[in-house]
């Protein structure tokens, strides 16, 4: 593990992370996907009772690293797609419950991250969102269809359709996250709740962890076909023409219907 994903043990249970990619705020890259991966290969899973995952600097994380995302071509666009998903997957079915300690922005990948771990918390400050369409992509990584099982079908199209913006308290009021903190509480609060759970039984939040996550459909077929929806996105004339526009800082002219 380097610099870009650094580790605490809080405790005897408690593990946590800090994503340290502040420049980009925290934005995913090939190399932190794998760094969160090998991190949670190495705990120990019969010991480790919660995990939570937080940012460095003003941002949880805001997504995929757009600069990096535009030298992609298709293959890699697909090779990126997939590791992501096996790493929001391996979050999701990791035995301990995981908590997202949501110190910023939220974008994205980001919140597609947040939404694999079992708990979510933020700052008052927080932004969420799912702005994909504004670079002529889809959310790859479980935004279809983990998002909705907390604010439901309508409100993620909304989210989704029009790269709505949402603020702390809303995301709290839709059910996005369970509970808002000022930035100095935050960790203090996501750790007591972790001692919280490592207090009670661990066969029985792992098993009822296992249980719930298997309801109401199947991931694995989901993942697929995110995935695939994604590889038509990538390499695009409008992805091509946003991710130029990005980095340009100009709004985007999309052509294609």
């Amino acid at each position: 593990m380097n610099d870009q994903l650094l580790k605490e043990q809080i405790d005897e249970y408690i593990v946590s992370f800090r994503i340290n990619r502040p420049d980009v705020l925290n934005a995913f890259s090939f190399d932190l996907l794998d760094e969160i991966e090998a991190a949670l290969d190495e705990l120990d899973t019969e010991k480790t009772r919660a995990v939570i995952f937080t940012g460095t600097g003003k941002a949880f994380c805001a997504g995929a690293d757009l600069k990096k995302l535009k030298e992609f071509d298709a293959e890699t666009g697909r090779q990126f797609a997939l590791a992501g998903h096996r790493v929001m997957s391996k979050v999701e079915q990791f035995p301990c419950p995981v908590i997202a300690a949501i110190n910023g922005f939220c974008m994205g990948g980001g919140l597609e991250f947040a939404s694999a771990c079992d708990l979510r918390y933020a700052v008052d400050t927080a932004k969420f969102g799912l702005p994909e369409s504004r670079v002529g992509m889809i959310t790859g990584w479980g935004g279809t269809f983990r998002v909705p099982r907390y604010i439901g079908v309508a409100r993620t199209k909304e989210m989704i359709f029009t790269a709505k913006i949402l603020d702390a308290a809303t995301a709290k009021d839709w059910g996005l996250v369970h509970d808002i903190f000022t930035g100095e509480s935050l960790m203090d609060n996501v750790i007591q709740t972790a001692k919280q759970i490592a207090k009670l039984s661990p066969i029985g939040n792992r098993l009822s962890k296992r249980m719930l996550n298997r309801y109401p459909y199947d991931i694995n077929d989901l993942c697929t076909q995110e995935s695939l929806a994604l590889y038509a996105c990538v390499n695009s004339e409008d992805q091509t023409e946003a991710l130029n526009a990005f980095v340009e800082k100009r709004e985007p002219i999309f052509k294609n219907k």
